[in-house]
């Protein structure tokens, strides 16, 4: 299949304008070979977060940066409640962001604002996907990057890891507390830490590997726990930027998240890049952090009581 030129950037026909820097850095005439060498030819860029260097200066037009969210609820959700997810959404991204853009500031990393402002999301809704298994979500991902010519590069999370927001999921990000962020300026004493109202609980997304491909035969399979992944984890709301500036460490993805205890079908993993657990299903919001690993969590059942 041939496939037409790609541009320097990103764009998506559901963006009502194609997304453009405030500074000089990303020009709509370059290609993407004319900028890479243009950017890196800067001392500035030398300094720049290893994040941003990732997302704009590889082939797999990874920039403007973002996810790509594939709606699977239409008839129990509202299209305000579904607003108020994605609103909520983005801003628990967002306050992620503004911790490491504190860490990068204190590393004196240069062009930090690039990264807050590359942020655009690519939103797929379609009734047809109403109830959508994470297969079929995967191979609606796959066919669309096929049809413009991308690939599920494991740097970029736009691409590898599209989000799922099924009806349960939105419903865990709309109980969720505001986001919170830290105080950049703590920093200056050591890893500033976050404040949040006594109670406070936090959701999380399903986050679905584009290039996982399932096999039920025992004598592929190394043990009998992967039998239970099927190529989807979560991750918490707090936790969704960690996640992002992780991708491009993850390696060997199918060896961590099939063998990170899946002895049941009613489990599922939690990531947060670098680390993994095993969780039960019915887990519904969490206390909040920055990890992993979190000291108290809820179902569904248990939150409608306590309201």
């Amino acid at each position: 299949m041939t496939h037409p030129r790609q541009p320097s950037t990103f764009h998506h026909e559901s963006w009502s304008t194609p997304w453009r820097s405030s500074s000089s850095e990303f020009l709509p005439e370059e290609t993407l070979s004319q900028r890479t060498a243009r950017q890196e030819a800067k001392p500035e860029w030398k300094s720049a977060p290893e994040f941003l260097k990732c997302q704009c200066l590889r082939e797999f037009h990874g920039w403007p940066w973002g996810w790509t969210i594939y709606r699977t609820a239409y008839a129990t959700i509202s299209e305000e409640d579904w607003a108020r997810a994605i609103e909520t959404l983005d801003q628990a991204c967002l306050a992620g962001l503004a911790d490491k853009e504190g860490e990068w500031t204190w590393l004196g990393c240069t062009l930090i604002e690039l990264v807050r402002e590359g942020y655009r999301n690519v939103i797929f809704e379609d009734p047809a996907l109403e109830g959508a298994s994470e297969a079929v979500v995967r191979s609606r991902h796959r066919a669309w990057l096929e049809t413009r010519g991308l690939y599920a590069s494991g740097a970029c999370p736009r691409f590898h890891y599209p989000l799922v927001l099924d009806d349960r999921c939105v419903r865990s990000i709309l109980a969720s507390a505001e986001p919170r962020v830290p105080d950049i300026a703590q920093w200056e004493l050591g890893s500033p830490f976050v404040i949040y109202e006594p109670g406070a609980m936090v959701g999380y997304v399903n986050v679905v590997d584009a290039t996982f491909i399932y096999s039920d035969s025992k004598d592929e399979a190394e043990s009998d726990n992967e039998n239970y992944y099927r190529g989807m984890v979560r991750v918490h709301l707090d936790c969704l930027f960690k996640f992002a500036d992780s991708c491009q460490y993850i390696e060997d993805r199918d060896v961590v998240w099939d063998d990170w205890g899946m002895e049941s079908p009613l489990d599922i993993i939690f990531t947060d890049g670098p680390s993994a657990r095993s969780q039960p299903k019915d887990m519904f919001l969490f206390s909040p952090d920055q990890e992993v690993e979190r000291t108290t969590s809820i179902t569904e059942r248990e939150y409608i009581e306590r309201q």
